[in-house]
């Protein structure tokens, strides 16, 4: 089905070079979405997965796919003439979200273990998953990296040297957190957590709210989507797009 984007494309008179690119990202990436497969139930889970994006990024991908469809319909390539709509959230105001000032987060708590869980979501962006399945050998102090091991994926991630210091009196142990060598669940992850960001000034901060002032901090530094996607174990910058 890949071949022919460019089939498409070459038909399509008097589009720039920039447009092209354009048009190509966007109907590459839909087929990787949808596996390559052009169902009703796979465009129903594109179509929803687009309402994380910025309206204008929705109505121009949405476009290319229509007149993709279409295209493919006509030359007999799918059966049916499918038509993608914007999704209804989209009507809805967005909020823009803000980067907080996270300083006092560095301060001593009476929540240590929530302390270092939000750190290393707002310094590395991880997960809680991805937290709770740290062993201390996936991390290396001397060449300040952290191994994250996640399925059949692995990536390698700088550790900030502030974060050394943190890191440091865990080494003796198996696993970052840990209760007689065996992870916490997740559960207990979410509640030390929320004590913490409860306790400097933040309760309605969650894991997933964290992880987004990571991104924010990438892109007000100037960092490249693909490279923020890279870090935080995407395989596409398809949720990352909103932030452009």
């Amino acid at each position: 089905m890949r071949e022919w984007i460019s089939i498409f494309l070459d038909s399509k008179q008097g589009l720039s070079p920039n447009s092209k690119q354009s048009y190509r990202y966007d109907l590459e990436q839909f087929l990787e979405l949808v596996d390559q497969k052009i169902t009703e139930t796979s465009l129903k889970i594109y179509q929803a997965q687009l309402s994380e994006l910025k309206i204008s990024a929705q109505k121009r991908k949405i476009s290319a796919c229509n007149q993709f469809l279409y295209f493919l319909y006509q030359k007999g390539k799918i059966g049916t003439f499918y038509r993608l709509e914007l999704p209804k959230q989209a009507e809805k105001k967005q909020v823009k979200s803000e980067l907080l000032d996270w300083s006092s987060f560095w301060q001593e708590s009476t929540y240590p273990e929530g302390r270092l869980i939000a750190l290393l979501i707002v310094e590395l962006g991880l997960l809680p998953s991805e937290i709770l399945a740290i062993k201390t050998s996936d991390v290396n102090l001397d060449f300040q990296v952290l191994r994250i091991n996640k399925a059949s994926q692995q990536r390698i991630l700088s550790l900030p040297t502030k974060l050394l210091a943190e890191l440091e009196p865990l080494m003796g142990q198996t696993y970052l957190f840990e209760k007689t060598g065996k992870p916490y669940s997740r559960q207990w992850a979410f509640r030390q957590l929320e004590s913490f960001v409860t306790e400097k000034g933040f309760p309605d901060l969650s894991a997933q709210a964290l992880r987004e002032q990571f991104i924010l901090r990438q892109v007000e530094n100037k960092v490249d989507l693909y490279e923020i996607a890279k870090k935080l174990g995407l395989k596409t910058v398809m949720t990352l797009e909103k932030y452009r």
